[in-house]
């Protein structure tokens, strides 16, 4: 659930009380006065002028209006963009031209505006939000409380309850699989830098009330999950399956890889990588020194929310929950 300060740091971005004032620095504004604070990142941390912040040393609504701030602001940017790319004017398709010309206010919140000189016409970029009413609060809200656990129900009757927005959970069900799969594209298009050390590993789900098999790699290093698998049983077959995808997802080859000790992640292992191109495959147990604990944290995690669903209505609904969870291992 959504904490106390949270909810009201969530209620100041609404009222449009944070502005920025440099690079690292934000002014907020008090819901109870006139009174303006200071949020500024300091050594590695968000630090707040407001007396909350200087008594316990945590986050304070302040802090996190300015966290909700950023990642709507992050969102709106439009997450198909990469790092460094220049816009492009929609008139021209150049962008040698196209210079930044301040922000514009609109329902969604503020909006990098360009400038192209060779057209002498202004515009605001395409972002993840086209055609969604303004309504990217709610959809930011929608999506921190699924993946914290709430049933989409849950959910509609808090926006409704708390933010007078009125939405049904069928159309916050539709936001989830919109931005979940914009933002897992992003993903795979700038590709996985992984470590040379991989963990494999699979458990057990329902859905529509039978017993599928997950399979899931991870990278070591970043917890970034690199290939995941959904099958009807457990065999070496659909083990090479999930090694196979993991190698064309990724730019390098692992020198590790660990699993449990299963005899079907073995002949994978043989039948994949062979006396060719060898890679150490450990089979870690509980007594080993080497354990497969990532992996098993991460089925934590994707867990916690399959526990309010009791069971997936269909395989379209594991492997959103899946993409949204490897997201969740690099936040």
């Amino acid at each position: 659930m959504t904490s106390k300060r949270e909810a009201e740091g969530i209620n100041l971005v609404v009222q449009g009380c944070v502005k920025p004032a440099g690079p690292s620095k934000f002014m907020v504004k008090s819901s109870s006065s006139d009174e303006w604070y200071i949020v500024e990142w300091k050594r590695k941390r968000w630090v707040c002028s407001c007396k909350d912040f200087a008594k316990k040393r945590r986050k304070c609504k302040h802090i996190y209006a300015v966290c909700y701030y950023l990642t709507l602001r992050d969102l709106q940017a439009g997450v198909k963009k990469l790092g460094g790319e220049k816009e492009k004017c929609p008139l021209c398709g150049k962008d040698d031209m196209v210079i930044r010309d301040g922000y514009s206010e609109s329902r969604s919140g503020l909006q990098q505006r360009y400038y192209c000189k060779r057209c002498n016409k202004g515009f605001t970029p395409k972002t993840g939000f086209k055609g969604m009413h303004g309504q990217a609060l709610a959809i930011l809200l929608a999506l921190d409380l699924y993946y914290r656990g709430l049933s989409l129900r849950q959910i509609a009757e808090h926006l409704q309850t708390v933010y007078g927005i009125v939405v049904s959970h069928t159309t916050i069900y539709g936001w989830i699989k919109r931005y979940v799969r914009i933002i897992s594209e992003y993903l795979n298009h700038l590709g996985v830098k992984s470590s040379e050390r991989w963990h494999a590993d699979d458990t057990v789900v329902r859905v529509k009330g039978k017993h599928m098999r997950l399979w899931g790699m991870l990278d070591s290093e970043t917890r970034l999950l690199i290939a995941s698998h959904i099958s009807s049983r457990r065999s070496a077959e659909e083990a090479c399956k999930l090694l196979e995808s993991g190698l064309r997802k990724s730019q390098s080859k692992p020198l590790e890889l660990v699993t449990e000790g299963a005899s079907e992640y073995a002949k994978a292992v043989d039948e994949v990588f062979g006396n060719s191109d060898p890679i150490i495959h450990v089979q870690a147990g509980i007594s080993t020194p080497l354990s497969n604990n990532r992996m098993e944290r991460f089925f934590r995690t994707l867990k916690q929310r399959y526990k309010t669903m009791n069971s997936f209505c269909g395989l379209e609904t594991l492997r959103h929950l899946c993409m949204a969870s490897r997201l969740s291992t690099i936040l």
